[in-house]
């Protein structure tokens, strides 16, 4: 699997979530670099409405644990202290802030519709994948021009033909 750190500008690629979740966490200067690249239109990127969701979702309980409001990065753990003081949730603000400006350089979205949601049953069933992942690669292949390049961290990619799987060889 090619490193991310030579990705050649112009590629279109899909980013899977955990590429911006290491880059804010700052345990990939790869992720950073990429993300960097993305902001100066070097790279095409694309996301799906899912990949939003979950980075929201990341950023919000990232800023909890480091405001101290959690002692773990656990929905589990935040849900359990919003039952008892909702008003916390003014304390998180950081988090949309990071969010907006993620959306502001330059992701291209891409819908998940109830339409995707029933074509990416192919997907699953021919690569054997989980719903999210099926819901990316429905995308990728769905675009007017295929996306043919995804950058993640994980190897839920790495056996489908056609795909190439780009991902940053520094995560600490």
């Amino acid at each position: 699997m090619p490193d991310l750190a030579t990705l050649p500008s112009g590629t279109n690629v899909f980013v899977d979530t955990i590429i911006f979740d290491l880059h804010f966490r700052n345990r990939s200067a790869t992720c950073t670099a990429f993300v960097e690249r993305i902001a100066r239109g070097e790279i095409s990127a694309f996301v799906n409405t899912q990949v939003l969701s979950d980075l929201l979702h990341k950023l919000m309980l990232a800023e909890a644990q480091l405001k101290e409001l959690i002692p773990h990065r656990s929905a589990r753990e935040l849900r359990g202290k919003l039952t008892t003081d909702r008003t916390i949730m003014g304390n998180l603000t950081d988090y949309q802030v990071q969010f907006e400006n993620t959306l502001a350089i330059g992701i291209r979205v891409l819908s998940v519709t109830g339409k995707l949601l029933r074509e990416s049953k192919k997907e699953r069933v021919t690569h054997g994948l989980m719903v999210g992942d099926s819901l990316h690669l429905c995308n990728m292949n769905r675009c007017l021009a295929p996306i043919q390049n995804i950058v993640t961290h994980d190897g839920d990619f790495n056996h489908i033909p056609g795909i190439v799987v780009w991902e940053p060889l520094d995560v600490v």
